[in-house]
Formats: structure tokens, sequence, C-alpha cells
């Protein structure tokens, strides 16, 4: 008797399952060429600085173009240097004068600061809720920090009006450099005739300027 097998197919094994292509991002993103001009903005930088840093400390000679720029420099690295470069010698006891009282307020305010801090500190080591001051109060430590804290806001205040009165005799000194430049002479004229416009038509005036 012959005994026959029937063999039966899985399907999952013969079905064709497509198999996934993993994608390179790599390979889709687009070059992006070097940017040639950030370099050449750099080696620009570096030259103007060193053209400016020369200039400044007198390495190389001024020109009369150089000026404006290497006063305005000079005096925020050093007040009243600008206006020595400029040759305005009586400006420099008001900025010298100006840049005294503003360094008296921060050294005052902060010596204020600090005292008042000192008591407070005192105070909670010890564990003081009131205290009196140079024979006065007693003070509370609510009211002497208020004090401590109020005398830091004028230091701090002190040291921004300094710096703005520094930036300003720098703006100062590159406005006076410029103006001495400035042509003010009798060579500039300005001539006012009468005109006849639009195909002889129409009176009016011409005015006419002249730069010798």
């Amino acid at each position: 008797m012959k005994t026959t097998y029937a063999v039966a197919q899985n399907d999952s094994l013969t079905r064709k399952t497509p198999i996934p292509i993993a994608k390179i991002d790599s390979l889709n993103k687009k070059v992006v060429p070097f940017d040639t001009s950030r370099g050449a903005k750099l080696r620009s930088f570096g030259k103007n600085s060193k053209y400016t840093f020369r200039k400044t400390f007198g390495i190389d000679s001024l020109t009369a173009k150089d000026v404006p720029k290497i006063a305005f420099v000079r005096s925020m690295i050093l007040p009243g240097w600008g206006q020595m470069t400029n040759k305005n010698y009586l400006k420099l006891p008001l900025i010298y004068g100006a840049a005294g009282v503003g360094g008296y307020f921060i050294v005052r305010n902060n010596q204020l600061y600090q005292k008042y801090k000192g008591y407070v500190i005192e105070m909670k080591a010890a564990g003081l809720s009131e205290r009196v001051i140079d024979g006065a109060g007693p003070y509370s430590i609510t009211l002497i920090t208020t004090a401590a804290n109020q005398y830091r806001r004028y230091k701090q205040l002190s040291f921004v009006g300094l710096g703005l009165g520094w930036l300003l005799f720098a703006i100062e000194a590159n406005v006076s450099a410029h103006l001495k430049t400035f042509d003010v002479s009798r060579d500039i004229s300005m001539k006012i005739s009468p005109s006849i416009l639009e195909n002889n038509q129409t009176l009016g005036i011409k005015m006419a300027f002249n730069f010798k």
C-alpha cells in the first residue's frame, strides 16, 4: 500500500516582504559652500584693529582723517587723552574734576554700604533686633538693612554716572576733532538771483552755492 504525504506550505514563508531601505540623511543634505566673506571680514577686522592700535599709541603718524576716530579711542582708554590729541588742554580740568567727583561718590557710598552691612551681620550673629549707631537710635535691623541697600544702590548709580561721563567726554573729543576739519571760512558763499522757469513763463529764484 502506497502512502502519499501532502506538504503544506506556510504562506508566511512564501510571501514576499519588502525590505525597507534605510535613507542616508547625509546623502540627501545639500552641500553648503564655504562662506568666503566671513574669512574676509575677519581679516579686515584684524587689519583695522592693528591699524587703530598703531595709530592710537603713536607707532604710526596721524592724518587729519584719523584724528576723530583716534581721539575717541584714546578718550575711552584714558579720560582727557582725546582732548589732548585735539590740543584742547583747557578742558582737562573739567574732565578730571568730574572724574574726581565721580570717584569720591563711589568710594564714599561704598564705605557707608560696608558700614551698615557690617552692622546687619553683627546684629544677626548676636540675635539683636535694635542697635545704637553713632550715639543715635536705637535703630531696628530692618531700618539698618534698608540703609545698607540704599547706599549699595547709590554706589551702583555712581559707577553708572562715571561711565556715562567718560563716554560723553569721548564723544565730545570725536565731535571736536570733526569740527576742526569743518570748513567755516568765507570761501563758502551763496548767490541768489532771479530766474525764468518753465519755457520762459514762470519767474523764480535761483540759488548758487560756491565752494572754493
